[in-house]
This record gives C-alpha cells, structure tokens and sequence, in this order.
C-alpha cells in the first residue's frame, strides 16, 4: 500500500511539472502578450513601407498627401485602404514572452536577415523607423515575428498573406471606375447612344414596398426627386430600335470595370492591340474631350485582355470573364432591338466587328 501511494505521488508530481512546463513554453500571441508593442515607434507619420519576400520580390508604397502610389508602377494609386489597414495591424502588434531567443531559432524561424517570409520596413521619408521580420506560421492566423534590432522570437496574430510583395496585389482596382450616371454618351460598333437624365416616376418609387411604414413613405416621396439615365439611339435609321436596359447594362459595366494589373506604358505584340476585339469611346462629365478604351485579346494567360485608355499611358491588364462581358454586351446584336445574327457576329465572340467604330 504504501509503496503504491510512493508511485502515486511520483506520478503527480510529473504531471504537475509537465503541466508547468508546456505553460511555460507555450507560444503567446500578441491578444494574450505583455503591453510592449512589437512596432516601438509611432506610426502615424509613416509615409513609405516596403515589403520583401523569400522569392526576391519586393513593392515600394509610397503617400503622397492622403493617397498611397506605386512608385515603380509610375506612382499608379494603390488601395490606400488596404495599405492603413497594414501599418495599423502592425502597430497593434505585441510581442508577448519570447519563444527563442538564439542565433540558430531565428534561422529555424526563418527570421535571418538573409532567410525570411517578409521584411516589412516602415519609414517617415529617408529614416526607417521599423524593420520587421515575419517567418514561419505559427497556427491559424498567427506567424513567428521579429525586430530587426533584437533577437527574441515572438509569435503575432498576423499571417504573410497580409502582406503580399508583389505591386499587382496592391494596386487600386477601381482606379478607373467612374461614375455610371456621368456617362452621357457611347460610341460604339457603329452606334452613337446618348444618356438623358429623367425623374424618377413617384409611383414607382413608392411601388417597391407597398407595405413600407410612414418613415419610408417619407423616404420614397423624397426618391421622387432622384433621376435615372433613359438612353436613345441618335440618328437612328428606320430599322434601328436600341434596347435601352441594354445600354444602362453597358454604361454600368464600364464604369465599374476593374483591374487587375498595370503592364507599364509600352504596347506588346502580344497584348492584341493590332487587332482589337472592342472599340469604344465614352463622353464623361465635366471632361473635355471623349475617352476612348480599346480593348486586345493576345496571349495573355488564362484568356485575360488588354485595356488601354485614351486618357492615361498605362496598359492595364483585366480578368477573362471582365473583357468577355464587355464584348458581348458592346456589339449591335446587343444594343438593338431584332438585330439579326447574321448581320453582326454574335454576342459571346471575341470578334474584332465592334472595332469599327471609331474607325
């Protein structure tokens, strides 16, 4: 019996020091850490952040007043957004108990100066006044993380996702978005449509929720006094009826049109400019002149297009499906009411047809 309670006791006071042990080497992250920020200085003045990767690949952002640009993208605007969210999360960063502290850990980590995830440094002009070091994940949503000027090895609520180093990833997609109610003209595969503001019927304002209570009421009276653009077709031959659903859908996608990389001022073969698959000049309001987008389909991978701009240098590259879309929908047989099929090429080539017309 006692030789029992002798092994009992043993084997309590292993458990205890195995329990004490994984307390101690658990990793803390920067919710559960002590107050001393991982970023020592302030970030408020950050005015320039560069990011590296394992790969070579290195993005340089740069603020100009209150907006992010690329400089090596010819100052294009980055998604300012997306680049405060960044310099905020590193700032709200702690460093917690260390989980090493050697030479070789920050190796093991992929912490080394010469060996890393990421290298994030942060400066207010020409001084830096931070160099991170980000390595191996540590768990969901968590990364191994250090200082440049120390050697202790933290784990961070942070993943290397968030901070990408190549430009395309923080570009601003929208960049040449406008709004679709300033477009007041399109000229296109041989049509002119124009765009004319017009009230918004009270009744039909009202008629979206017949049983909305007395402050919506009030609200759809007051949407009466909204416009809507209502597009014709100018000089429209006897045979010509346009769809106008159909020239909203076409005005809505290229103010909204996105994209997903910049491909730097000089035209390349295989962009497909020679031989453009769509043609198409918009009237804007409050510019001078029309914008003309000319839009290629070369050998880009996974079926991308080309779109170029009257109105910048750049040539930016869009998404398959985006370019596809405003082809189909840009073309005649599109626009018009009964137009035959056998006149146009139809919706859903890649035919160059509607480039004619602003030949």
């Amino acid at each position: 019996m006692k030789r029992t309670i002798q092994i009992l006791v043993v084997l309590f006071i292993v458990q205890v020091g195995f329990a004490i042990g994984i307390n101690f080497y658990q990793p803390q992250s920067s919710e559960t850490g002590g107050d001393d920020k991982l970023v020592a200085a302030k970030t408020d003045k950050v005015d320039r952040v560069t990011i590296e990767d394992s790969d070579g690949a290195k993005v340089m952002l740069v603020k100009n007043g209150k907006d992010w640009q690329l400089p090596d993208q010819g100052n294009f605007p980055a998604d300012s957004n997306k680049v405060d969210g960044l310099i905020s999360k590193l700032a709200d960063l702690h460093e917690g108990l260390p989980i090493a502290t050697s030479s070789g850990a920050i190796k093991r980590f992929k912490l080394a100066k010469d060996d890393f995830e990421r290298r994030i440094t942060l400066a207010k002009g020409d001084q830096s006044t931070a160099v991170l070091y980000f390595g191996t994940s540590q768990g969901t949503h968590q990364i191994h993380a250090r200082r440049d000027d120390q050697n202790e090895v933290y784990a961070v609520t942070m993943g290397s996702y968030d901070a990408p180093a190549k430009a395309d990833d923080w570009i601003d997609s929208t960049a040449l978005q406008v709004p679709a109610d300033d477009i007041v003209k399109m000229d296109v595969d041989g049509l002119s449509l124009m765009a004319n503001a017009a009230p918004v019927a009270k009744t039909d304002a009202k008629s979206a929720d017949k049983t909305a209570s007395a402050e919506n009421a009030d609200k759809a009276d007051q949407d009466q006094a909204k416009t809507q653009m209502i597009w014709t077709l100018a000089n429209a031959t006897a045979d010509q009826k346009l769809q106008p659903a159909a020239a909203s859908t076409l005005a809505a996608m290229m103010a909204k049109v996105r994209i997903s990389s910049v491909l730097g001022n000089d035209a390349k073969p295989e962009y497909g400019m020679d031989h453009p698959v769509l043609k198409l000049s918009l009237t804007i309001k409050g510019k001078d002149k029309p914008v003309d987008y000319l839009i290629g389909k070369g050998d880009g991978k996974e079926g991308d297009y080309t779109l170029k701009l009257s109105s910048r240098p750049e040539y930016f590259r869009i998404a398959g499906y985006t370019g596809k879309q405003l082809v189909q929908h840009a073309s005649a047989s599109a626009l018009l009411v009964g137009k035959k099929d056998d006149e146009k090429t139809a919706p859903g080539s890649d035919s160059p047809a509607s480039a004619k017309a602003m030949n």
